[in-house]
C-alpha cells in the first residue's frame, strides 16, 4: 500500500522522465499492436477485431457458461454494433469508448443502480477537473498528437509493458481476491496514469478495440479476463445479488458492519463496477472532441 501510494505522489509531479521511465518507454514503439506489412496494413488497421465475437470463440468463456444463471449471451454485449469503430483524427469513436466501459460489467453484478448518487455521471465533474489538471501539468513536455506509426521492418521482439504496468495489471487481474483498501489504491494508480495526456496510453489503456499481438494484453482485456472469473464463481453463491446490495450499503454507511460471506468478492466487485464507470468518464473526457 505504501508503494502504491508513493508511486501515485510521483506521478502527480511535474516532472516529464516520471512517467516516461514508469511507462511511456515500453509505448513509444507500439510493440503491444498486431504488427500488418504490406499494403493491406491500412485496411486491416480498420478492421479491429469486435470484443464480443472474440470471446464468443474462447472455450473459456462460452463452456463455463452452459446452463448457467448467467448465460454469456447476456452480458457478452457487443459495443454498439458489429462494425468497426469509427475514428476521427485517429482516435476511436466516444460513444462506442464510453459504451464500451459501461457495458463490460453485466447487468447481473450491477448494484450502483439501486442506490442513489451512484451514476456515471457523479465521474465526470472529477475526470474533466483531473484531466485539465494533468494537461496543465504537461502543458510544456514533448508528446504526439496520435500515436506514432509501426516500422515496417523492425525486428520481432515480444512486447512487454515494463515492470510498472505489469505490477498494475497483474493486480487489477486479482481484485476478487484483494482487500478492499489494496483494491482502491490499485485503481486510483492506474486512474493517474490512463489521465495522462499522451496518445500512446489513450490507446493502450483506453482503447478496447486496440488490436493486440499474440500474448500482449491491456487494461481492457485484463478486466474482461476477471468479468469472466467472476460469472463463474457468483454461479456457486447463493442470494448473490441480494448480498453484494447488502456489501455497497455497508461501504456506503447505510447498513451496519454485519459480517457477509464472501466479502472480499463482494467489494471487488463493487470495486470494479465503479472504476468502470470512472474509465468511461476519463475515456469520455480524453476523447469528445475539442471545441472550437
Amino acid at each position: 500500500m505504501a508503494s502504491l501510494r508513493f508511486f501515485e505522489q510521483l506521478l502527480q509531479k511535474s516532472h516529464e522522465h516520471i512517467i516516461y521511465n514508469l511507462v511511456l518507454r515500453n509505448l513509444s514503439d507500439r510493440r503491444y499492436v498486431t504488427h500488418n506489412s504490406g499494403p493491406e496494413e491500412a485496411a486491416a488497421d480498420s478492421e479491429l477485431l469486435d470484443e464480443a465475437e472474440e470471446l464468443e470463440d474462447d472455450p473459456f468463456f462460452t463452456d463455463i457458461y452452459v446452463g448457467s444463471r448467467f448465460p454469456a449471451a447476456d452480458w457478452l454485449v457487443a459495443p454498439a454494433t458489429t462494425q468497426a469503430a469509427a475514428k476521427t483524427n485517429g482516435k476511436p469513436e466516444v460513444n462506442r469508448i464510453v459504451h464500451s466501459f459501461l457495458c463490460l460489467v453485466p447487468d447481473a453484478v450491477k448494484t450502483s443502480h439501486l442506490v442513489a448518487g451512484s451514476g456515471y455521471d457523479t465521474y465526470l465533474v472529477d475526470a474533466h477537473r483531473s484531466f485539465q489538471g494533468c494537461c496543465a501539468r504537461a502543458a510544456t513536455w514533448s508528446r504526439p498528437q496520435r500515436p506514432g506509426a509501426q516500422e515496417r521492418c523492425r525486428p520481432v521482439v515480444d512486447f512487454y509493458e515494463g515492470d510498472f504496468l505489469r505490477m498494475l495489471l497483474d493486480r487489477m487481474s486479482q481484485i476478487l481476491h484483494q482487500p478492499y483498501d489494496l483494491n482502491l489504491q490499485i485503481t486510483s494508480v492506474i486512474s493517474e496514469v490512463a489521465l495522462f495526456p499522451h496518445p500512446q496510453l489513450d490507446e493502450y489503456v483506453l482503447d478496447p478495440y486496440v488490436s493486440l499481438g499474440p500474448g500482449c494484453r491491456s487494461l481492457f482485456s485484463v478486466i474482461v479476463r476477471v468479468i469472466g472469473d467472476l460469472m463463474q464463481r457468483i454461479q456457486r453463491i447463493p442470494q448473490f445479488e441480494a448480498k453484494l446490495l447488502l456489501v455497497r450499503k455497508q461501504l456506503m454507511g447505510l447498513e451496519p458492519e454485519d459480517m457477509v460471506d464472501h466479502a472480499t468478492m463482494l467489494k471487488g466487485v463493487i470495486v470494479l463496477e465503479e472504476f468502470c464507470k470512472e474509465l468511461a468518464a476519463i475515456s469520455f473526457v480524453k476523447y469528445s472532441p475539442e471545441p472550437d
